[in-house]
């Protein structure tokens, strides 16, 4: 009789052990399918994110258009192109009275300066009646059809310091106080004055002191 009530115990423990791991284990199995489709449903929701995200990219214009700028901005940069014209500009006219224009069509040197020497120029090769050419914008200052040394001889004031010389000319084509412009022609080559050959004699002064003319039209 003790052995069957032994046996009636234990297997009433028996049942409530299994009828509880059954309940925890369903319970356990209800809650993970709960989380999960929470997670589905967070999942989906990243998904459509995502693909409005991606509608919103594709939406912007590939072209590589200018982009808009203030029209003050636009005002500054007119402003800052018409004084960078008006620089050039100067600039332009400036470099028109430096006389590094060579005054015949080919520098053929044949004489150097050499101041030591007193030869104040270069002498540059030609033919007699080749033209001769203003190195600079200029006044002409004054003409000498009869120079002792230099024969029919000019000089050009370019308005700056500077002054030009043209010496030993067969022809002068120009009247004192006549404007001429840089590489206009203003004589022809010749051989007058104190000279073995045709050839033009060329200087350079600058605020009354002769310079090498090399130095300039090179």
């Amino acid at each position: 009789m003790r052995h069957k009530r032994v046996v009636a115990v234990l297997s009433i423990v028996i049942i409530i052990v299994a009828a509880s791991y059954i309940v925890v284990s369903l319970y356990l199995i209800n809650d993970l399918s709960s989380k999960n489709e929470v997670l589905k449903q967070e999942k989906q929701g990243l998904n459509l994110k995502v693909k409005q995200l991606e509608d919103v990219i594709a939406s912007q214009p590939t072209d590589t258009q200018s982009p808009i700028i203030p029209a003050k901005t636009v005002k500054s940069i007119q402003v800052h192109e018409k004084e960078l014209e008006a620089a050039t500009d100067d600039f332009i006219n400036y470099q028109q009275y430096i006389p590094n224009f060579c005054p015949l069509a080919e520098l053929i040197l044949t004489k150097p300066y050499l101041p030591k020497r007193s030869h104040y120029g270069i002498d540059l090769a030609g033919k007699i009646g080749d033209p001769v050419y203003a190195a600079a914008s200029g006044v002409v200052e004054s003409i000498n059809l009869d120079d002792e040394i230099y024969g029919k001889i000019l000089v050009l004031d370019h308005l700056n310091g500077y002054k030009t010389r043209y010496g030993h000319n067969s022809r002068i084509n120009v009247e004192v106080g006549t404007f001429v412009r840089k590489g206009e022609q203003i004589a022809e080559v010749g051989s007058t004055g104190i000279s073995s050959a045709p050839h033009l004699h060329f200087e350079i002064l600058y605020r009354g002191k002769n310079i090498d003319p090399e130095t300039k039209i090179k």
